[in-house]
């Protein structure tokens, strides 16, 4: 099967040359990539976390190429440095804060934009993340986006974002009840999207709810 894939991208390259930067995450190692892109700046809600800076040019081709491509290569590197950068988060908090046995769920998308892109990237990542530690659980319709809304980045203030995003989600109480939660996503900009979800899952009665994504 590898065999087989390799020489599918080497056909696909000859017709579609690949982008150079693209590339060069593809064959940059892990160490590479933690000591080639800064690591993100703090978000104000202490809640969420990211690991790289968006800004930075390397982070974002390796987003686009998630986001955009499913580019496989990057999604199993970019998610096992996730993985490796929540367990380091999460630790003290699953001892000393009882947050144990915390299910895994990525930010949804809305049926319509699911269907034109044909794949979620963040629910990718948490494939990846689940197949990587097998203690883990996820749950992939437990929270789901039931308005479509225009995206985050497209509206002027905070205000707007919130307002966008009230009553965008939904989740399901049997699933979610008194457990504790580890929200996903590929990109954090403000917040206000993972704000959202966090409080819709926390109003069908979970209990601790904390979120990570892989730029801010």
């Amino acid at each position: 099967m590898d065999r087989i894939t390799g020489l599918i991208d080497f056909v696909l390259d000859l017709i579609i040359p690949r982008d150079a930067e693209v590339t060069k995450i593809e064959n940059m190692s892990e160490a590479d990539i933690l000591s080639g892109i800064p690591v993100a700046n703090d978000i104000k809600n202490g809640k969420y976390k990211a690991l790289f800076q968006y800004k930075n040019k390397l982070s974002r081709k390796a987003i686009w190429a998630i986001k955009y491509n499913r580019n496989q290569k990057i999604v199993n590197k970019f998610s096992n440095l996730l993985y490796e950068f929540i367990l380091e988060n999460i630790t003290d908090d699953m001892v000393f804060s009882n947050f144990d046995n915390p299910l895994f769920i990525p930010i949804p998308m809305h049926a319509k934009n699911l269907k034109e892109r044909g794949y979620n990237q963040s629910e990718i990542i948490v494939k990846e993340i689940l197949k990587i530690d097998k203690n883990f659980n996820g749950s992939f319709n437990a929270l789901t986006k039931i308005k479509e809304t225009p995206h985050q980045s497209t509206l002027k203030n905070k205000n707007e974002r919130l307002k966008n995003l009230k009553g965008c989600f939904h989740a399901k109480n049997e699933e979610i009840k008194n457990r504790n939660i580890i929200l996903i996503d590929d990109v954090i900009t403000t917040g206000t999207t993972m704000e959202e979800a966090a409080k819709t899952l926390c109003n069908a009665g979970a209990k601790k709810i904390i979120g990570f994504a892989l730029a801010h």
